[in-house]
């Protein structure tokens, strides 16, 4: 048995009916290339369960201590039912993006059931007319629960769900099945009673830990680390969440962002993507006149896992808290802006904070850090207090260009979902996958009823620095023409700019879209579940 850490527990202790602690993904599958050009359901339980049968991380569930005087364990479920797992669902025709879009916000709504491996697929049949898809396509959702994975676990272990070419070979993989025992309830208090003994010298040890870890926080903070901005704005995302999403999508081209960063040397690609966020929710917090006058602060979580244990289950995260600059309306400016935080705030994520927010975790015993986040429940203080204004994950994706298949049906796009909470009524989650940099909006559906108003403002943002580097590129000096000294003497090329590949705008919508034809968002359809 493996017990659940206190960063693992938090997310599972702060589970609450209007804020389900899911994280997933959404792929897009064309079974075109499968053989005989279709993907049966029969298949697709094969295929996983062929997939899945050399290791047990997807069959863990999870099992209390004795009146929850201690972390849980997750154990080795005998009596695991692939079928349960694996849903099977349609799509009302005409099948477009905004009806997945409003099934994925529904179904990350709601948590799964913890006495089970806390893990569920949908596949989604009935894609007929979503862009980058032919007719006839399928999406596989696959959500698992926070406390089971963070996003860079979670992308390894659907990993584990995709193979390098379209001919499966059904039922050939050898059988792996790791079961343990279930533990009695007398072996659970064996375990649990010399923790509850040694509890005091752990808690002296974070605690100790946590001094240390603080006051070099202080030293930090007052030296070259210190913040930009000391108070974090209210906004119409700080309030008490409801248990309705809105979803939508978006999508960028990899070699496109690389030369945004042209506009500001030394920025790097997630720079320029905080940046255009940054920029999306200013238009639309301009729109809902709600625009406070100092910029949005986002959560950034920093992966910590190492490579060797990349595809163990838990949570290995810092954070940083990164001014996005929605008080800028240069474009240039607030890249520069995020460039200059993100330089302070990454060391300060993985030097200070996580040993920081691991001690405080281990200072309090599990009882009361349950209570704890009950009565938070209770409360909702973080839904009034502002702390943070929304998240932005950026999870490494898949690697390489190699097409990825799923039961011999080829994976065009990969979407992540990135769960809300009180006081954070929107996230935004990026993944990569090929040459595409993708991103995935959830959102309070009351906060957010208008989903695709906020992707039209995206796309405005990324428009506006694909302009302003075709203005930089023609407004670099032309060479001076001059006869070379010598023979080794180089000549100077005036360099060539590159026509910008066009972003695919996702958006998702609930209802038929009431606005006039002309517009400028009138094509587009919002995402309200």
């Amino acid at each position: 048995m493996k017990q659940l850490t206190p960063m693992d527990s938090h997310f599972f202790y702060f589970e609450a009916p209007n804020q389900p602690m899911m994280i997933g993904s959404l792929w897009l599958c064309d079974q075109q290339t499968a053989p005989g050009g279709l993907v049966r359901h029969k298949e697709i339980l094969q295929y996983i369960a062929d997939r899945l049968n050399a290791t047990s991380y997807f069959r863990r569930r999870l099992v209390q201590a004795p009146l929850g005087l201690d972390d849980p364990y997750w154990l080795d479920d005998p009596n695991f039912d692939l079928e349960y797992h694996v849903r099977h669902v349609g799509l009302p025709q005409p099948g477009d993006w905004r009806q997945l879009c409003i099934f994925t916000a529904r179904t990350m709504s709601r948590s799964v059931d913890m006495r089970r491996a806390p893990w569920e697929v949908y596949i989604i049949e009935g894609l007929n007319n979503v862009e980058g898809v032919p007719p006839g396509s399928f999406a596989v959702l696959i959500r698992f629960h926070h406390a089971y994975v963070d996003g860079k676990a979670a992308v390894e272990l659907s990993e584990a769900l995709m193979e390098t070419t379209a001919q499966h070979e059904y039922g050939r993989q050898n059988q792996v099945v790791v079961a343990e025992r279930a533990p009695s309830r007398l072996e659970l208090w064996a375990r649990t009673t010399p923790r509850m003994m040694g509890q005091s010298l752990r808690s002296m040890k974070a605690g100790l830990k946590f001094s240390r870890k603080s006051f070099e926080l202080i030293k930090r903070l007052r030296g070259d680390a210190m913040p930009e901005q000391r108070r974090v704005p209210r906004t119409l995302f700080n309030t008490e969440i409801t248990p309705h999403r809105s979803y939508g999508g978006f999508e960028w081209s990899i070699p496109e962002l690389k030369q945004l960063r042209q506009l500001c040397p030394g920025a790097s690609l997630n720079d320029v993507v905080l940046s255009i966020i940054g920029g999306g929710l200013r238009r639309y917090l301009l729109q809902r006149h709600a625009l406070p006058s100092e910029s949005l602060v986002s959560m950034c979580p920093v992966s910590l896992r190492p490579e060797e244990a990349k595809k163990d289950c838990g949570n290995l995260i810092s954070a940083m808290f990164i001014g996005i600059g929605t008080n800028i309306e240069d474009p240039v400016e607030r890249l520069a802006a995020v460039q200059r935080r993100t330089a302070k705030g990454i060391p300060l994520a993985r030097e200070v904070l996580y040993e920081l927010n691991n001690s405080a975790g281990e200072m309090l015993p599990p009882s009361v850090r349950a209570l704890s986040a009950w009565l938070q429940n209770k409360a909702r203080l973080t839904g009034r207090v502002p702390l943070i204004n929304t998240l932005i994950t950026n999870v490494p994706g898949i690697p390489g260009m190699t097409p990825q298949y799923f039961a011999g049906a080829l994976i065009r796009q990969v979407y992540p979902v990135v769960p809300i909470v009180d006081g954070m009524a929107i996230s935004h989650g990026i993944t990569g996958i090929y040459d595409h940099l993708n991103l995935g909006v959830l959102a309070d559906r009351e906060v957010m009823p208008d989903m695709d108003v906020y992707i039209a403002c995206l796309e405005a943002s990324t428009m506006e620095f694909r302009e302003r580097l075709a203005a930089l590129s023609v407004q670099e000096p032309a060479p001076s023409v001059q006869e070379p000294q010598n023979d080794s003497a180089g000549k100077r090329r005036s360099p060539r700019t590159r026509k910008p590949a066009q972003s695919r705008l996702k958006m998702a919508a609930e209802g038929p879209d009431k606005r006039p034809a002309d517009s400028p968002v009138a094509s587009l359809v919002a995402n309200k579940a």
